[in-house]
């Protein structure tokens, strides 16, 4: 089969060249692989092309983690910030504040091409849990609005509502609307933009066209908003898929939701069948509800920016990152009775061990302990051989009904709901706990 030429004509073995790419001596040519965004071809109803009477809301916090950061220290307000790198130059820039963005900082930028646009940016660490705790308790709050089988959190800063339940018709659903971000103003002190419309996706779009605090409502009757908007702009279509895209014709939504079916299925598979239904407005996919599942194991490594060989170093990082685990596992009440150590020296050489405790417990004191334990059995850094990265693991965790569990040890009542409150709101660092160094 002669494979060379392309005739002028795309098929699905189509490839788009990546000279002109530095990463084209790391991957192969490979044809485009299935998507996994949302909504997935397995939540639609084919044989159904429209949803009459139901109005669905999509909610996306603005810059969210910037914006929490923002709130919480008034000196940041008005200055371009940034979350996910840290005062050092490792990281990508996880979210930018609309005051970074002017500047070009995006999300997946590295922190030091991000400095590079904008040299006054301030750039901060990731703190996620505290974010997690944030949209949960606007979930929680919004959960006392509608039923629990309409609310779909998407990711950590976006979620679905299905306000068909209270509004009866677009006013209604409009009303509903802003009540909802009013709510997170007086609950969270935040901004959040607004999508409505009579499916999730176009709902989705919608969000994106009057940020930020916008409020935007796509109805069938001005689905035209969309159908101007360029093919990009729907999720599950990057920069390759739109060239593909192109070279068929289709440079818009409209033009997508105006091609032939059996062009698009030849091109793109089933997900191209997918595409062309959402661009159509024939999004049939309803509230998704997750089943809550039980993590196996947590883990956490984290890359210093400079390397240490110091013990009491090694050891507050130790510290720091057995707090992190055990207040993972406690925010969804787990224990374990196993926990590993991992160091990466900069030459790249790896050291470890495990341990198994002796009763199961989501407590640092035993835990940090037990870490430590391992760390003095390890070859031991010095100035010529220094640590660069520590990694901590829990594994064979077990759901409990408690918050803590410590059968075996009375001596010190630690309050730990309270403790990581303080940390959900004010971050990692705010209170530490007095473990000890051996």
């Amino acid at each position: 089969m002669n494979t060379n030429k392309n005739n002028g004509k795309l098929s699905s073995s189509y490839f788009i060249p990546r000279e002109a790419s530095r990463s084209s001596q790391i991957f192969k040519r490979i044809r485009m692989m299935p998507m996994y965004s949302f909504p997935h071809h397995r939540d639609f109803d084919y044989k159904r092309t429209e949803i009459r009477n139901k109005y669905f809301i999509h909610l996306d916090l603005d810059a969210f983690f910037a914006q929490v950061e923002q709130r919480d220290n008034p000196k940041l307000r008005g200055k371009p910030v940034s979350v996910g790198g840290g005062s050092g130059n490792k990281g990508i820039v996880m979210t930018a504040s609309y005051e970074a963005r002017t500047y070009g900082v995006d999300i997946g930028m590295s922190v030091v091409d991000a400095r590079r646009l904008c040299p006054d940016l301030i750039s901060l660490p990731s703190y996620g849990t505290k974010y997690e705790a944030v949209l949960q308790n606007i979930l929680f709050h919004i959960g006392k609005l509608l039923p629990e089988d309409c609310i779909e959190q998407y990711s950590v800063d976006e979620c679905f509502l299905d306000i068909t339940p209270v509004a009866p018709d677009y006013f209604q659903a409009a009303k509903f609307a802003w009540k909802i971000k009013k709510l997170i103003r007086d609950v969270e002190n935040l901004t959040a933009t607004v999508g409505l419309s009579y499916n999730k996706s176009f709902a989705k779009m919608a969000t994106k066209l009057n940020k930020p605090d916008g409020l935007t409502i796509v109805r069938e009757e001005n689905k035209n908003i969309i159908d101007d908007l360029p093919v990009r702009k729907m999720w599950g279509i990057g920069r390759r898929m739109e060239i593909r895209m192109q070279s068929l014709g289709i440079n818009t939504i409209g033009q997508l939701a105006a091609s032939s079916i059996h062009t698009v299925h030849k091109e793109f598979g089933i997900n191209g069948v997918m595409l062309r239904k959402i661009a159509r407005g024939e999004d049939t996919s309803k509230i998704a509800q997750y089943v809550e599942h039980v993590e196996k194991s947590f883990n956490h490594n984290h890359t210093l920016s400079d390397a240490i060989y110091e013990e009491n170093r090694a050891v507050d990082e130790i510290k720091r990152m057995t707090e992190y685990v055990c207040r993972r596992m406690r925010a969804k009440d787990l224990i374990t009775d196993h926990v590993a150590l991992t160091v990466r020296f900069e030459d790249l050489g790896y050291r470890g061990g495990k341990v198994r405790l002796g009763h199961p417990t989501n407590s640092e004191k035993e835990l940090f302990h037990n870490a430590i334990g391992i760390y003095k059995q390890l070859p031991q850094p010095d100035w010529n051989h220094k640590i660069r990265t520590f990694g901590i693991s829990v594994f064979q965790l077990h759901k409990v009904s408690a918050y803590n569990l410590d059968f075996f040890n009375r001596d010190h009542l630690i309050p730990f709901r309270q403790i990581d409150q303080i940390k959900d709101r004010y971050g990692e660092n705010i209170i530490r706990l007095g473990l000890g160094n051996s």
